[in-house]
């Protein structure tokens, strides 16, 4: 088999399923093997497959022996119940109503001390209150009419990941796995020893896959095949009694339940968090990255490569936290399913390779049918190699059972000519990328922590609220840009200089910290910004930016912008539609019919800005113009500079070409825009300056003719079949 045809693919393998192993290591040019939940590695695999073998290892959750005779070492979770009104002077709550009773048991540690009882209609703690017994709260001189609630520490008696997947593949004798916590030093011990003993054990084993490292995303169940939060970035499942003591002894002062519950939001990332809560995630980072190093170093020790797996234990070791380089791993592999999450890999540092792990796996609840299978796969494929040739990651994978997919001969199919591409775009695009026109930075709470994230539990969130935001980040991961993430205090500390990026921009649901919310009464970062546009700067805002209600005003920089937001207070201020143009350089030989707005957030109506775009009332005749509607997309001039208004945008080429023009023209770059260009929004042109080639990328089915500008500007004509990738070499 040629080189070219081989490499650069892990795929999942089975003690009984030996020969098919084979046959799949052949056909799809793997040359690294892995196991997978339920399933195990033959002896001697190495041997038997000659590549590389990945063994998945379990830090906190396998060890079920340990974990039986030392329950004390049981990891925690802090919740609260759900508010209950109180229609007497006496209340009784039942912790663990809608809760699934096999997965958590309540946890009486010194509860007197942690736990703690919540007149949410006040707003204020409550002390009169005990513990009855069987998981019931009794609360007296409760308030008629107000409702309560109950912050409280449980311990976690079965992995909230196993339970997924015990439920979702139809387990039935599988052993439950206990999560132990290596906040207690005797656990950390036995879980250092094991992980030596487990190496010495292991020889044929070169790459050891921690998935992760301690302690899960916060996943609650309702029973066993249903979550009532799933939240990848959330605390709460780090917290404990004696994590809470550490806090006390690092801060001097108490860390409470309230403040990782935060009424039930669970400090969500949307939320911007207190001081308290921001200082408890970062204490939890460093603890993990710590730990982390030490098991990592182990795996040196004995010549194996450690890699993490972005998702399960991941909380305090996620991969964008200030912390995450110090632990030394070799590598990190994903499960994307989309263009942003390929970036959010292939953007990482501190790391020497990137995998992801492409969906579906091949688990029945996620790959249910040859047909289905198939679907799911090209399509998010599709996606995911628009950002493959724009920032490439170095390896993917797949997961599973393989003799599942043994029975799908069309999904075999098409894995093969995925992989067999993917190795095509890693031979000819090296991890540097494209090149990029423009630089832009993405302002947000979190800045360079939340790399990539859109309002979501998760890259890939594709829920509807969020969809208007998320078009944004689907174009920029495969368009020419250089894109940036920071946070309002890295501008405001002088630690990042906006006049470093061409074009600033905001966006997320509004009071979301994405968005921004108080941070935008703060008059240093307003006049920073303010500064920026004005001297050449570009300021792009989408959906709700800069928007705060302060001093009878919703946008802050509502000057930059020329728009504002009816806040519910001006209804009697006339707001004048007439400056409205759809003749503009940004929508100029686009097919807007293919461009849907999303109509969100309200009544954005202009103040000197230029409208391209907006739905509107009836003229009225008395002013002869037209007197309110909403604006979707407008243009305005600040200074030497230029701002552009957009209330959301949903997914198509079209759409994402006008990012990119939108981007453009809000640097004052007009005149790079037909270079290294397809004039067809349907195929991708991408640069590659160190090799001086091309690719033009066909996102369609059918066969598309388009115009080729090269840097120079020079053109020709190309046609492309549907979904081909056409490389272009120029010589000398």
């Amino acid at each position: 088999m040629s080189d070219k045809y081989k490499g650069r693919v892990t795929i999942p393998t089975d003690a009984t399923f030996i020969d098919g192993t084979k046959k799949y290591i052949k056909m799809w040019g793997a040359d690294a093997i892995r196991d997978c939940d339920g399933v195990s590695l033959p002896k001697g695999a190495k041997d038997i497959f000659g590549c590389d073998v990945y063994k998945a290892y379990f830090i906190v959750r396998e060890d079920r022996e340990y974990a039986k005779k030392h329950p004390e070492y049981f990891q925690n979770v802090a919740v609260t119940t759900e508010r209950k009104l109180a229609l007497s002077s006496t209340l009784d709550i039942d912790l663990f109503e809608d809760i699934f009773k096999e997965s958590l048991e309540v946890n009486l540690e010194r509860k007197e001390h942690f736990w703690q009882v919540y007149d949410r209609t006040l707003g204020i703690e409550v002390k009169d209150w005990e513990y009855l017994g069987n998981n019931i709260v009794r609360i007296r001189n409760t308030i008629p009419y107000h409702e309560y609630t109950v912050n409280f520490f449980a311990r976690n008696i079965w992995d909230p990941v196993q339970v997924y997947n015990y439920f979702s593949n139809d387990w039935k004798d599988v052993p439950h796995d206990l999560d132990i916590d290596p906040i207690y030093e005797e656990a950390l011990n036995h879980m250092l020893e094991r992980m030596e003993k487990w190496c010495i054990d292991n020889p044929d084993i070169t790459v050891v896959r921690f998935t992760t490292f301690f302690y899960n995303f916060f996943i609650i169940y309702k029973n066993g095949k249903t979550q009532s939060h799933w939240d990848w970035h959330t605390y709460a499942m780090s917290a404990s009694p004696k994590m809470f003591d550490e806090f006390k002894k690092e801060f001097g002062y108490e860390v409470t339940l309230e403040d990782i519950v935060t009424a039930g939001t669970y400090a969500s990332r949307f939320e911007i968090p207190s001081e308290t809560t921001r200082k408890y995630i970062d204490m939890v980072q460093r603890k993990c990255c710590a730990w982390a190093k030490m098991f990592v170093d182990i795996v040196h020790k004995y010549g194996k490569k450690a890699m993490m797996f972005d998702g399960d234990h991941r909380i305090g070791t996620e991969p964008y936290n200030p912390y995450f380089p110090s632990i030394g791993l070799d590598a990190v592999v994903g499960a994307p399913h989309s263009g942003p999450y390929i970036r959010l890999l292939s953007d990482m540092t501190g790391i020497k390779y990137k995998e992801g792990r492409l969906n579906p796996y091949f688990f029945p609840n996620e790959c249910p049918s040859d047909e289905l299978g198939v679907q799911y796969l090209k399509n998010n494929y599709q996606s995911e190699r628009r950002a493959l040739l724009k920032k490439p990651i170095d390896r993917i994978g797949f997961g599973g059972y393989l003799k599942l997919a043994d029975t799908y001969p069309s999904f075999c199919k098409l894995i093969k000519e995925v992989c067999d591409e993917f190795r095509e775009i890693r031979e000819n695009v090296d991890e540097s990328g494209s090149f990029n026109f423009v630089k832009v930075a993405i302002i947000s709470y979190w800045g360079k922590q939340n790399s990539w994230m859109f309002n979501g539990n998760f890259t890939d969130d594709t829920k509807p609220e969020t969809a208007g935001y998320g078009t944004l980040f689907n174009a920029i991961c495969a368009e020419p840009v250089d894109v940036s993430f920071i946070s309002f205090d890295d501008v405001i500390s002088n630690k990042i200089l906006l006049n470093s990026f061409d074009v600033l921009i905001n966006t997320g649901l509004s009071g979301t910290s994405f968005q921004g919310d108080y941070y935008w009464k703060n008059e240093i970062l307003l006049t920073k910004i303010r500064e920026y546009v004005r001297n050449g700067g570009g300021f792009v805002g989408i959906g709700d930016p800069s928007g705060y209600l302060f001093q009878g005003k919703y946008f802050q920089l509502g000057d930059i912008l020329g728009v504002e937001k009816e806040n519910g207070f001006t209804y009697s201020k006339n707001k004048f539609f007439d400056n409205i143009n759809p003749v503009h350089w940004i929508t100029d030989g686009l097919d807007m019919s293919r461009v849907r707005f999303s109509p969100r957030p309200g009544t954005i109506y202009p103040q000197g800005a230029t409208v391209l775009y907006c739905s509107i009332n009836a003229n009225d005749p008395t002013q002869n113009t037209v007197q309110g509607g909403n604006t979707f997309l407008a243009v305005n001039e600040y200074g030497k500079g230029r701002s552009i208004y957009c209330s959301g945008l949903f997914d198509s080429h079209e759409a994402f070409r006008l990012v990119y023009k939108m981007l453009l023209w809000a640097a004052g770059k007009e005149g790079e825009y037909k270079k290294a260009l397809s004039s067809n929004p349907v195929v991708d042109c991408y640069y590659y300056e160190k090799k001086n080639a091309y690719a033009l990328l066909n996102n369609v089915s059918t066969t598309q003719k388009t115009i080729f500008y090269d840097i120079e500007g020079k053109e020709k004509e190309m046609t492309l079949e549907g979904y081909a990738i056409k490389w272009i070499k120029i010589e000398g």
